[in-house]
C-alpha cells in the first residue's frame, strides 16, 4: 500500500514509498486482507533468515527447482522465467503458485544471448533513492558502488563534492553517511535492520536490480551478468520511513553530479513539485519511477514523479504472474506508460530476505533490463534507452485500454535491438553576444546539440573556469530563457551539457559600454524674440539614453549629479526640444544607462537681418509647373525666419521655404518677409498649358 510519510525537516512535500506491504512497515504477516489496501495473499509473519540458518537449505532440498540460477531461491523468480508456476518461500514452507507460462520478461534468453556476443561491456551504475541498502549484505556487497574518490572514515571531503566520507552513497535523511542502519538479532546471529531506521525497503530494490548470481545463496539480480554498480542515497528514514521532496532534489543531483546512469525511483507524491521536476529533466540519467499502488487512475490523480512527462523519465505499474493488473496497481491510459512483474517478488532484506508485491518492486525490473541496455556504449542517451524499452514491449492483451503501452519489457527482444542504440560523442556548441539593455549587460546564449542526444542543462559562473568546476550540471547559475543578465564586465564561463554526458565551455569576456552619447543640437528664435526654441538629438548606440537635461551657463558633468539639478529633457524617438527665455550660453548633459556622461554648450544668440532679396523678380511659368523661390539673407547667420506669402492662393501657393506651384492661369506677386520687416517680391505669372 501508500505508506503516507511525514514531513521532515523544512520540507515541502511528503515522500510515500511505493509499495503494497501489510503493516507492520516491511514485515509480512500471516492474514487474509479484505480491507482493499493489501493483495489478499497467506504470507507468513517471519523474515526468511538464509544467510545464518543453513538448515534452512536443507529442508528445500527435497523440492523441485527450475535451476535458473544455482541461487537457493532462483525458482521465485517468476519474472526472469516462468514455466507456469513459482515458489512462495515463508519461514513455514514453501509451496507451489500456479502462474501463466511465459508471463515473464524474457530475461534467461537476454543472459544467453549476451553470454555469447563479443561484447566490451561497460560498467553501469544505478542510483536508487530510497531507504537505505545494506551494503554488507553477502548478495549484494560486491555490487556496491564504491566513491573511488573518497577515502573511507577519515572525515576528510576528500573528492571536494560536498559530501565528507560519502563512500557508498549518502544519506539525506540523517545527513551522514551511514546508508544502512543495523540491529544485531540474537536469535539468527545477524545484523538486520534497526526498527528505528528501517532499511528493507532499499535493500529489497538493490536485489532485484543487482543480486549477485550463481552464488548458492538468495536470488539473482536482473543485472547480475553485467558489471552492475549501486548507489545508495537514502531519503527515507525513521521507524515509519518518512522522507522529503527537498532530500530527493538532493539525492538526484548528486547521482548526476557522481555519474550514474540510471535513478530507481519506487516512491511517490501526489504533490506537484516543479523543482522535483526540473532536477530530473537536469539530469542525464534516465528515470524509472513506480506508478502507484492505490489502484486508481494516475490520470485523474496524479503520482509524481511517475505522471511528470518527460523524456527521460519513464513510469511503471505492476501486474501479477498471470499478466493482470491487481486491484492495488495503478493505472492510467494516458499517464501510466509500461508494467512489470510485481507480486510474490522474493528479494533481499537488511541481513535476510522477504517477498514483496507493489510498484516499488515493478520499477526495478526495468531499471535492470536499461542496465544491460547501457552496459552496450559510453555515450548512450536516455529517450534512446527509454524509446527501445517500449518498442520492444512484450504484449499484454488484459492491460489494452489501462496503459499507454500495453506490455512488460521483453529484456532479450530489447538487447536483440541494440543496433537501434544511439551513441552521441559530440559535445553541445556554445554562441555568445553582448547586448546591453538599459543598465544590464545581457548576454544572449546559442547552444546547439549536434550529437542528437539533446541540451540538458545550460549553466555559468563568473570568472575563467574549468568544465569540472560544474560538477556536471549541478554546480553554477542555472540560464534562464538562454540569456544572462550580467550586472558588470568581466570574464564568464558559460558550461552546456547533453544528455548522452557530454560537456563543453566558453570562457567569453564581456565588454562594457565605455562610450558616452552623442549630442547634436540648434535652435531657433520666435518671431517676436520672446523665445529660443533648442532642438536637441541624443544617441547611444550600446546601453542607451538614461537621462537629459540642460543648465543656464557652461557647466561640468558633476553639476548635474544632485537628484534635482537641471531641467530634464523629454526625449521621443532620440529627439527633444525645450524652450529658454534669452540668449546666452547653456549646456546640455546626457548619461547612459552604464554611467557615461557627455556634457556640450550650445551658445544661444539672436542676430537680425539686415537685407533680403530673392534670386528673381518675375516668373513666368505653366499651370501645373513647380519653382524654388531662392532668397538671400544678410547675416548668414540670421536668426531670422523667412515668410512667405501668396496674393492668390488659388492660383500660386508657397510653402514655407518658398517651392512654389502654379494651379491655375494668373498673376499674383509673392512676399518674402523676415521677422524685423524686411521684405523682397516676386511677380509670377501664369498661363495655360
Amino acid at each position: 500500500m501508500w505508506i503516507k510519510r511525514n514531513l521532515k525537516k523544512n520540507s515541502t512535500f511528503t515522500i510515500i514509498l511505493a509499495m503494497v506491504l501489510i503493516i507492520p512497515f516491511l514485515i509480512v504477516s500471516r492474514k487474509q486482507v479484505k480491507d482493499g489496501n493489501d493483495i489478499e495473499r497467506d504470507m507468513d509473519s517471519e523474515l526468511i533468515y538464509l544467510l545464518n540458518d543453513m538448515s534452512w537449505n536443507k529442508r528445500l532440498s527435497p523440492i523441485q527447482l527450475m535451476f535458473i540460477t544455482d541461487d537457493t531461491y532462483s525458482s521465485n523468480q517468476w519474472a526472469i522465467h516462468n514455466p507456469g508456476f513459482y515458489k512462495l518461500f515463508t519461514s513455514r514452507g514453501v509451496r507451489e503458485v500456479s502462474s501463466t507460462v511465459d508471463l515473464d520478461m524474457d530475461v534467461l534468453e537476454a543472459w544467453e544471448h549476451m553470454k555469447g556476443e563479443n561484447v566490451n561491456r561497460r560498467k553501469v551504475v544505478v542510483a536508487i533513492i530510497d531507504t537505505g541498502i545494506d551494503y554488507l549484505h553477502p548478495d549484494l556487497a560486491d555490487n556496491i558502488w564504491v566513491n573511488e574518490g573518497e577515502i573511507p572514515g577519515d572525515g576528510i571531503d576528500n573528492d571536494m563534492n560536498g559530501y565528507v566520507d560519502d563512500v557508498y552513497g549518502w544519506d539525506f535523511y540523517n545527513d551522514d553517511p551511514s546508508v544502512c542502519h543495523y540491529q544485531f538479532d540474537k536469535k539468527t546471529n545477524t545484523n538486520l535492520s534497526l526498527p528505528q531506521d528501517n532499511d528493507d525497503h532499499g535493500t529489497h530494490i538493490a536485489g532485484i536490480i543487482g543480486a549477485i548470481a550463481d552464488n548458492k545463496i538468495g536470488i539473482a539480480g536482473i543485472a547480475s551478468n553485467i558489471d552492475i554498480e549501486l548507489m545508495v542515497l537514502k531519503i527515507n528514514g525513521g521507524s515509519e520511513g518518512s522522507g522529503s521532496i527537498s532530500d530527493a532534489i538532493d539525492a538526484i543531483r548528486y547521482a548526476t553530479m557522481m555519474g550514474a546512469d540510471i535513478c530507481n525511483i519506487s516512491w511517490g507524491t501526489s504533490q506537484y513539485s516543479p523543482a522535483l521536476e526540473q532536477a530530473i529533466k537536469e539530469s542525464d540519467m534516465l528515470f524509472v519511477a513506480a506508478a502507484g499502488n492505490m489502484g486508481s487512475n494516475n490520470d485523474n490523480k496524479p503520482v509524481y514523479p511517475a505522471s511528470f512527462k518527460l523524456d527521460n523519465l519513464i513510469s511503471v505499474t505492476f501486474i501479477d504472474a498471470n499478466g493482470g493488473l491487481t486491484k492495488l496497481s495503478n493505472y492510467g491510459k494516458g499517464s501510466v506508460e509500461i508494467a512489470a512483474p510485481g507480486t510474490d517478488i522474493l528479494s533481499t532484506a537488511v541481513g535476510s530476505y522477504q517477498t514483496l508485491s507493489g510498484s516499488s518492486m515493478a520499477a526495478p525490473q526495468v531499471s535492470a533490463i536499461a542496465s544491460l541496455l547501457y552496459s552496450y556504449g559510453e555515450n548512450i542517451y536516455p529517450s534512446n534507452i527509454k524509446d527501445i524499452l517500449i518498442d520492444t514491449l512484450k504484449p499484454i492483451s488484459t492491460l489494452e485500454d489501462r496503459i499507454i503501452y500495453p506490455g512488460i519489457p521483453s529484456a532479450y527482444e530489447a538487447v536483440l535491438a541494440i543496433k537501434h542504440i544511439k551513441q552521441d560523442f559530440v559535445p553541445p556548441t556554445i554562441q555568445l553576444d553582448t547586448i546591453y539593455d538599459k543598465e544590464n549587460l545581457m548576454i544572449p546564449i546559442k547552444v546547439v546539440d549536434k550529437g542528437g542526444a539533446g541540451v540538458r542543462t545550460i549553466r555559468w559562473l563568473s570568472g575563467e573556469r574549468k568544465v569540472e568546476d560544474f560538477n556536471r550540471g549541478k554546480a553554477g547559475v542555472a540560464v534562464e530563457n538562454n540569456l544572462i543578465k550580467a550586472s558588470k564586465a568581466g570574464t564568464y564561463t558559460v558550461y552546456a551539457s547533453d544528455y548522452a554526458g557530454n560537456e563543453s565551455i566558453v570562457v567569453y569576456e564581456v565588454e562594457d559600454d565605455t562610450r558616452p552619447p552623442i549630442i547634436s543640437s540648434g535652435y531657433s528664435v520666435s518671431e517676436d524674440y520672446s523665445t529660443r526654441t533648442v532642438n536637441i538629438r541624443v544617441y547611444d548606440s550600446q546601453s542607451g539614453i538614461k537621462r537629459v537635461k540642460y543648465l543656464e551657463g557652461e557647466r561640468k558633468a558633476s553639476d548635474f549629479l544632485p537628484a534635482d539639478a537641471g531641467t530634464v529633457i523629454a526625449l521621443e524617438d532620440s529627439r527633444g526640444v525645450f524652450d529658454v527665455k534669452k540668449d546666452g550660453i547653456y549646456t546640455l548633459y546626457a548619461i547612459d544607462h552604464r554611467g557615461n556622461q557627455i556634457v556640450k554648450t550650445i551658445d544661444i544668440r539672436t542676430i537680425l537681418s539686415e537685407d533680403l532679396r530673392l534670386i528673381r523678380s518675375e516668373k513666368t511659368m505653366i499651370v501645373g509647373e513647380e519653382y524654388n523661390l531662392r532668397a538671400f539673407i544678410k547675416p548668414v547667420d540670421t536668426t531670422d525666419v523667412i515668410k512667405y506669402s501668396s496674393s492668390n492662393d488659388k492660383v500660386v501657393k508657397v510653402n514655407n521655404k518658398g517651392k512654389i506651384t502654379a494651379l491655375s492661369e494668373g498673376v499674383v506677386t509673392i512676399t518674402a518677409r523676415t521677422n524685423n520687416g524686411y521684405k523682397a517680391v516676386c511677380r509670377v505669372v501664369v498661363k495655360g498649358s
